[in-house]
């Protein structure tokens, strides 16, 4: 029986808690599951959520200073060892009964492998907005994923291969989020990331949401300009660096050079326009490229 921990980091999530933790103790399949819990200085009822869930044998929990989503859920990869695999939660979402025995279907065990998959759109009642996060599938190559990002973390599970990685490891001080990290580290070094285009989890719209989906035109495009003319509070340079600080004797030449020029990009204005440019990156859409691009050549991405 294949043994999994599901990481879930928790903050102020009482509204929706309760129908996320159900969901993933009714998973089928021959899996012997762990729901283990980060809180991140809740301050409403969630840790009386998790109290009455821990009295009665469904998870453990722990409570830790306010890290902020990225740095409570690495936090649970590096203390959490003894699994074939992890999978990372939100609090808010519900998820399908199958997510988890489809992806062990999946997940290479012996080298690093993340496992990602599409996502129904939901709104605060889990009413059907009409479509997936994805239309398409997203590219998974290093090339791709190190500028763009694009995985839903909410959907990955990985492989203790992978985990080992984070734990035998210190943290990284800078991350733009936690799943994009896990998945560019996987590919870094030589590890692979596969797209399931299945809806493993029902991705709750509200408005608290960390990440969400924009509905409509005009949401979209006010969400590109402010993507193009914001600095971004961590940057992909900053990640790059911090994976070839801490991981580089693992990772591939060719991959460390990659990831090398990520990480001075914003150097000098030729060298936002070559990676802007570059023809190594899969751009989604017409949209996201323009988008992407823009934010590379003003240094904000």
């Amino acid at each position: 029986m294949q043994k999994i921990a599901v990481l879930m980091s928790t903050y102020n999530g009482e509204k929706y808690l309760r129908e996320q933790i159900d969901s993933i103790l009714k998973q089928k399949g021959d899996l012997d599951i762990s729901i283990i819990v980060r809180d991140d200085g809740s301050s409403d009822g969630t840790k009386g959520i998790l109290d009455e869930y821990k009295d009665k044998g469904k998870l453990c929990w722990y409570s830790g200073p306010n890290m902020g989503p990225a740095g409570s859920f690495i936090d649970l990869v590096k203390k959490d060892p003894g699994f074939d695999y992890y999978a990372f939660a939100d609090q808010d979402d519900v998820w399908c009964s199958d997510k988890l025995s489809r992806a062990v279907e999946k997940i290479g065990a012996d080298t690093p492998f993340v496992y990602c998959a599409n996502a129904r759109l939901v709104g605060p009642s889990l009413e059907y907005l009409g479509r997936s996060v994805y239309k398409s599938a997203p590219a998974t190559d290093l090339f791709t994923l190190s500028i763009a990002g694009g995985i839903l973390g909410c959907t990955m599970v990985f492989n203790d291969a992978l985990a080992k990685i984070i734990r035998d490891h210190d943290a990284p001080s800078k991350m733009v989020m936690h799943d994009f990290l896990v998945c560019e580290l996987c590919l870094a070094v030589g590890g692979k990331v596969i797209f399931d285009d299945h809806d493993s989890i029902n991705y709750r719209q509200h408005g608290n949401n960390t990440v969400g989906v924009s509905r409509s035109l005009a949401g979209k495009v006010k969400e590109r300009l402010k993507d193009i003319t914001t600095k971004a509070k961590v940057s992909i340079a900053e990640q790059a660096s911090e994976l070839l600080r801490i991981y580089g004797s693992l990772i591939p030449e060719e991959n460390r050079a990659w990831l090398q020029r990520v990480s001075c990009y914003r150097d000098s204005f030729g060298k936002r326009l070559s990676l802007a440019l570059t023809g190594k990156t899969k751009y989604a859409s017409k949209n996201s490229a323009f988008k992407l691009r823009g934010a590379l050549l003003f240094g904000n991405r």
